[in-house]
Formats: structure tokens, sequence, C-alpha cells
């Protein structure tokens, strides 16, 4: 392989692998209600940062019902000793998901002490 190629494709690797990385969550970061939490499975957990020092989240949803469906999204974060960070997209959102497919919901905080985060997701229909 040329040695130009390889290079830039090591520089692209390390640079998309450092942009997103996954992340495990507890119960307490995503919160799905009673119907949600056997019809909707969490994919992905993207967090990084933005603009330096602002957390981003991204979720991937998963559908598993054989037919579209709605649901309710909201994010809240919360700085290191677990204290509620004032948001001014606080409030649900809602999200459209084809049957069997995935879409991902993301937020982004607005105050740079964001350490952690709660995604609750709730039935729409």
């Amino acid at each position: 392989m040329n040695p130009l190629i390889a290079r830039t494709l090591l520089i692209a690797t390390v640079f998309l692998a450092g942009c997103y990385a996954n992340t495990v969550t507890s119960t307490q970061q995503i919160r799905k209600d009673g119907w949600l939490s056997s019809h909707a499975n969490v994919r992905v957990v993207r967090e990084t940062k933005v603009s330096d020092d602002l957390l981003r989240i991204d979720v991937e949803v998963e559908n598993t019902l054989p037919f579209d469906t709605r649901f309710n999204y909201k994010f809240e974060f919360f700085d290191a000793d677990g204290r509620l960070l004032f948001s001014p997209i606080s409030g649900y959102r809602q999200e459209q998901v084809a049957a069997g497919a995935f879409s991902t919901v993301t937020a982004t905080a607005s105050d740079p002490r964001a350490a952690d985060f709660r995604l609750t997701l709730t039935n729409a229909d």
C-alpha cells in the first residue's frame, strides 16, 4: 500500500476514534416508561465534548415493534456533584421511529460544568 494512503487512513481512524467514545450507561442515566422498556432498545450512547468544554450526548434508540411508533424524550444535565443544571432546552421533544429502525436523539449541555446526563423516554402514542 502506498505510504501516503496508509498514513492518511491512520490519521482518519485516530481522528474518528477520538471524536466519539461509546460509554456504558446505568439505569439512572437512561429511564424508560413501562411500555417502552420492552420496545425501545438503546443501541449506542456517545459522549463527546464540543466547543472544547460542552458535553454532547448522542443516543441511538431502536424501535423493536413491527409498526412505526413515537416517543417523547428529555435530556437533563448534572454537574460533578450530581446537581441538576438549568438548560434552556429542558422539556420533552418527540421523535418518530419506523418499525425495526432506529433514531439518534442528541443534546448538548449549555453549561460547561455538565459532567453527567439523564435521558428520559416516554411513550407518545
